[in-house]
């Protein structure tokens, strides 16, 4: 699990890389806003990203972070991803990305978890981290509007409890030392003691 951090001092090509994932993200990623704040969308890879950086991790794991979402909710395709980022950053885009095919919102997100904890390695590391922005971002919604929130999204605030109690559960079943796991934790602990 642990494989993904690396030393302190990024190299120079690291943090090209991940500097031009940003960029890249910001680009695409233009115009479009988070259906929970309403913010930016690229404020939430950013905060993924962070979230990861924080934690000493760098080189194609932050430009993943940055790059998680663009297949999913743009129009770029996967070779674009390989070809500007390499072949790693694109496995981890590939293993992030939900198969838009599966209509129902809960069996889509099932799904995209099974593939990433088969995968292992640094995806399990970043959907950690994604889960807690992702959580983050439903606390800065108001208790009162987050139904509404779900409904936007094109689920309810039960099932999104179901699925973070679920990540939880499997993300502890592969080790209790996945990163962020203990964030995810917090979050959902203070997530239920305002909805009650």
């Amino acid at each position: 699990m642990a494989s993904g951090v690396s030393t302190r001092f990024e190299s120079r090509a690291d943090s090209d890389l991940a500097s031009a994932a940003l960029r890249f993200a910001r680009r695409v990623h233009l115009g479009q806003y988070r259906k929970q704040t309403g913010e930016q969308f690229v404020q939430h890879p950013i905060a993924v990203a962070s979230l990861l950086s924080d934690s000493g991790f760098d080189g194609p794991v932050i430009a993943a972070a940055y790059l998680h979402d663009v297949v999913e909710k743009t129009d770029v395709e996967l070779d674009e991803i390989r070809e500007r980022f390499g072949p790693a950053v694109a496995e981890l885009v590939d293993n992030l990305s939900e198969n838009e095919e599966i209509p129902a919102y809960g069996e889509r997100k099932r799904a995209l978890r099974s593939r990433i904890l088969a995968n292992g390695g640094d995806a399990v590391t970043i959907y950690a981290a994604d889960r807690v922005a992702n959580m983050r971002d439903w606390r800065k919604v108001a208790p009162e509007n987050r139904q509404a929130c779900g409904e936007r999204l094109g689920t309810t605030l039960e099932e999104r409890f179901e699925l973070w109690e679920e990540d939880v559960e499997e993300l502890h079943e592969i080790s209790p030392e996945v990163p962020f796991l203990a964030e995810i934790e917090t979050e959902l602990d203070a997530l239920r003691a305002e909805a009650r």
